[in-house]
């Protein structure tokens, strides 16, 4: 039943975007400018990981429409429907309670569904914008806030957000969280945390780089494990063909966490281009607190963009983790092609952990089609970790 309504409200929402005045320029009367986006992405991912009976086998669309709204010059809403679908392949299991007759499989965390993935009211004034509802939060690289944009679900906010640019150099961003909605989806308790949290960014453009300086008060009222309070400062430069990150937090617990710990974070970043072709080394560091009962805790990261896209280390071991990156990109005919070698470790101690190697080959087929392939392997060095082979064919289409 609950799926048929949003059906509907959907069908509802794409005939009026869709209507001949949605896609005028002005309104004789009122001057409201509507448009509506269209898009799916098609994937199929593979899982082949140590101590599961079965292989994954995941075939999956998702469809995303987006009705934009601008009522006046300074008030505009977005409402933003998704939907995944399982095609064929259904051989995994989506997480989280969400197929619990396929406990077999491995982990492929794209259960089926329908939801507002966005819905909010916005206003601008000068270089300020206010929103208030369900929207996108994605603060820096979105190592500690993200949409996890990667998974077919995105994970969207509840919050009021405040966006400002004080001068051309220097801009704020403040959020205050109620719900964070996750990848899981609402048909299960994983797939919403309630919040009272406050995140602040600010960004100072620099020469040759720019300063960002952060804090993050997380106070998650339901999964209580992970709260805590990030202060942190990040430099990203460049000079001439070498482009490089220097950053560093520090975290402790906060609100109803049972654990009372702290540790810290580090990031040595280089990277250096030569033509079509790039090369870089880095060092992320996130510490670690076994007396503590827990490490450096990123809980609203978009993570599969850290750490392998194998997505082994989604939570911080207690004892923290350090991973040595050699990665490198080359363009060439409208492909890009990406390798990454990662060496995991513990912060503490120096136990290894595992290394994983991670390609990727992007390539835009079309004006309104791309293309992608990718794997990741990693191969374990500690029982606690099993190895796993991962594999994605995907194709997006945007009208």
């Amino acid at each position: 039943m609950k799926k048929s309504f949003k059906f509907k409200l959907i069908a509802a929402c794409l005939m009026a975007a869709l209507s001949p005045s949605a896609f005028a320029e002005e309104s004789q009367s009122n001057e409201i400018k509507s448009t509506v986006d269209l898009s799916f992405r098609y994937r199929i991912e593979t899982v082949d990981q140590d101590g599961f009976t079965e292989d994954a086998q995941a075939s999956t669309v998702r469809t995303r429409a987006t009705v934009k709204t601008h009522w006046t010059d300074s008030l505009d809403t977005v409402f933003e429907f998704d939907d995944l679908t399982e095609i064929g392949l259904d051989d995994f299991n989506s997480g989280a309670g969400t197929s619990p007759n396929r406990g077999q499989y491995p982990v492929v965390a794209d259960p089926e569904g329908t939801e507002l993935n966005q819905g909010f009211i916005r206003y601008t004034s000068g270089d300020s914008k206010f929103a208030v509802g369900r929207q996108r939060i994605l603060i820096g690289n979105q190592r500690y806030v993200g949409g996890v944009g990667w998974r077919q679900n995105e994970q969207t906010y509840d919050s009021f957000t405040y966006r400002s640019k004080f001068s051309e150099d220097l801009s704020f961003d403040y959020s205050y969280v109620f719900n964070v909605n996750r990848i899981f989806g609402e048909t299960v308790a994983a797939g919403d945390n309630t919040h009272n949290t406050h995140l602040i960014n600010v960004d100072y453009k620099v020469a040759g780089g720019k300063l960002s300086g952060y804090y993050f008060a997380i106070d998650n009222e339901t999964v209580l494990g992970f709260s805590n309070n990030t202060l942190g400062v990040r430099y990203a430069g460049k000079f001439e063909d070498f482009s490089y990150i220097v950053e560093y937090a520090s975290q402790t617990d906060a609100g109803d966490n049972p654990n009372d710990y702290s540790a810290s974070y580090y990031l040595l970043d280089g990277n250096y281009q030569v033509g079509n072709a790039s090369f870089g080394i880095g060092i992320e560091t996130l510490g670690g607190d076994s007396a503590g009962g827990q490490g450096f805790t990123t809980s609203l990261a978009t993570l599969h963009g850290f750490q392998g896209w194998a997505d082994v280390f989604l939570a911080t071991p207690t004892a923290g983790i350090e991973d040595v990156t050699l990665k490198g990109s080359y363009k060439m005919n409208g492909y890009t092609l990406k390798g990454v070698y990662h060496d995991f470790s513990t912060d503490e101690g120096g136990v290894s952990l595992g290394t994983e190697f991670d390609f990727v080959v992007t390539k835009k087929l079309t004006n309104h089609l791309s293309g992608l392939f990718k794997l990741a392997s990693f191969s374990s060095d500690n029982a606690s970790y099993a190895s796993r082979d991962k594999i994605w064919l995907m194709l997006t289409y945007k009208l």
